[in-house]
């Protein structure tokens, strides 16, 4: 990959490219992703002063923007600390897909009432992006272009899925072959799931968006601001950056799979990481347009889900894969990957220019081992203390969801009522043992069999 030079998202400055290392820690500098746009974004100022809330946030994803937003509208004093800006970790980087149903309802059964009010819950608020990007005018090229999971053969598992989806009321339906063809603008499908619900949002505008909302309404929020320490002072507690500090009743984390933070550090222990990368083209030739997507809905591989795929509100198609060990840091290689996908799938457009705009990586924190049962967690860190964390790639929805719910609960000093039940962080076995399964076995045979049209 040759050097270039890219403007920091925050502060405007001129940036190199990243080494290997940070592609495979996934530490790019957001500005590398496609979502930013080329005008930076305001940036919040560090903490540099001692202040005194009611609560205290750190971290301004997805889950942490939404809880401060929340917070705000039930007036109370809230404190958000982010050690970058928002959105500037993995809530900034994810393939941009609003999915509004549940993956799966294997890990609700550990619910003490196996899960039907988060069933409940998510079904009624399934709409969550769209409606927070409406009340709050959040430009986020949010658009409810439905989705459609895709599939080469008929699916006995998709069609259990559309009945169970539709019993909640969703608009869903399998449809075959000369529907699809219409819809994807390709005959490589012949059976799949189209969702009339879900569609596409730029997560990182979205994230920047609710945390801008959450300071209109109150909130204080302080970016480049790395909390060092979390120290108990009488009945608070002291959160401490660089150069300030909050002391607050309440504390809680939302940071993605806690890496490199010193305070609480048993939480870095709770995931398996996965490091996923991402790719944006440049805006796409007409004729590309015309033929590529022309529903716009996003759009998913089933069962192996290889390259989920948008086209967004710029003209650029926008995906993720998983890269190979070692190799996060080769874009032309992912890049030449995906194209071969969309040359097979689309044939007609092979010979039109398609170039590669943007690369990047980030790192996801997943609760299981499995990959469709990564829920997030909520940890019961100590008296005063709660970490919502390890929300995987579910994060678009499901961060937005869970910081409603839990500003519900906070609201209520009931925090036993929120919807997630209140766990002791617990290291995982073997963490190092999902991103092998993964980067070594499961995405290489994926690679394989959509080469050879095997599923």
């Amino acid at each position: 990959m040759r050097r270039i030079n890219r403007l920091n998202a925050t502060t405007g400055q001129s940036i190199g490219t990243p080494g290997q290392a940070d592609y495979e820690a996934g530490n790019v500098p957001i500005c590398f992703s496609g979502w930013p746009l080329s005008q930076p974004a305001k940036p919040f100022p560090s903490l540099e002063s001692d202040l005194e809330a009611d609560v205290v946030v750190i971290g301004a994803g997805l889950a942490g923007s939404s809880l401060a937003l929340h917070l705000a509208e039930y007036g109370v004093d809230t404190v958000l600390l982010e050690a970058g800006q928002p959105g500037n970790g993995a809530s900034g980087r994810n393939a941009g897909h609003v999915q509004p149903y549940l993956p799966s309802f294997a890990p609700l059964k550990a619910h003490a009432d196996g899960g039907r009010r988060f069933i409940d819950f998510c079904v009624e608020n399934r709409n969550i992006v769209f409606e927070l990007c409406g009340k709050y005018g959040i430009e986020a090229d949010a658009v409810r272009s439905g989705m459609v999971d895709a599939a080469r053969k008929r699916s006995p598992e998709l069609e259990r899925k559309a009945r169970l989806w539709q019993s909640y009321g969703y608009d869903v339906e399998t449809v075959a072959s000369q529907p699809l063809k219409q819809m994807l603008g390709t005959d490589c499908y012949r059976y799949g799931l189209h969702w009339r619900e879900g569609g596409r949002v730029n997560p990182y505008l979205f994230t920047n968006g609710m945390a801008t909302a959450a300071a209109a309404l109150g909130t204080r929020i302080y970016g480049d601001s790395a909390v060092v320490a979390c120290e108990r002072e009488g009945q608070r507690w002291r959160v401490r950056s660089a150069h300030g500090s909050v002391l607050a009743r309440r504390v809680v984390i939302c940071t993605n799979g806690h890496a490199g933070n010193p305070f609480f550090a048993d939480l870095q222990r709770t995931q398996y990481p996965l490091v996923a990368c991402g790719l944006a083209t440049r805006p796409l030739p007409q004729a590309v347009l015309d033929i590529v997507n022309p529903a716009r809905v996003a759009l998913a591989q089933y069962p192996s889900g290889l390259y989920p795929l948008v086209i967004d509100g710029r003209n650029r198609l926008v995906t993720a894969t998983i890269p190979g060990p070692g190799r996060a840091q080769q874009a032309s290689t992912y890049f030449d990957y995906f194209l071969r996908y969309l040359h097979r799938t689309f044939p007609e457009i092979r010979g039109e220019r398609i170039e590669l705009e943007s690369y990047w990586t980030g790192m996801t924190a997943n609760a299981s081992s499995v990959y469709d049962e990564c829920y997030p967690k909520l940890y019961d860190v100590a008296d005063g203390v709660l970490a919502l964390m390890n929300f995987g790639s579910w994060g678009n929805v499901m961060g937005p969801l869970m910081g409603m719910n839990l500003a519900q609960a906070i609201c209520d000093d009931r925090p036993q009522d929120c919807l997630l039940p209140l766990e002791k962080a617990k290291a995982v076995r073997f963490p190092g043992l999902f991103e092998t399964k993964i980067r070594r076995v499961l995405i290489p045979m994926a690679r394989i069999a959509d080469r050879f049209s095997l599923v």
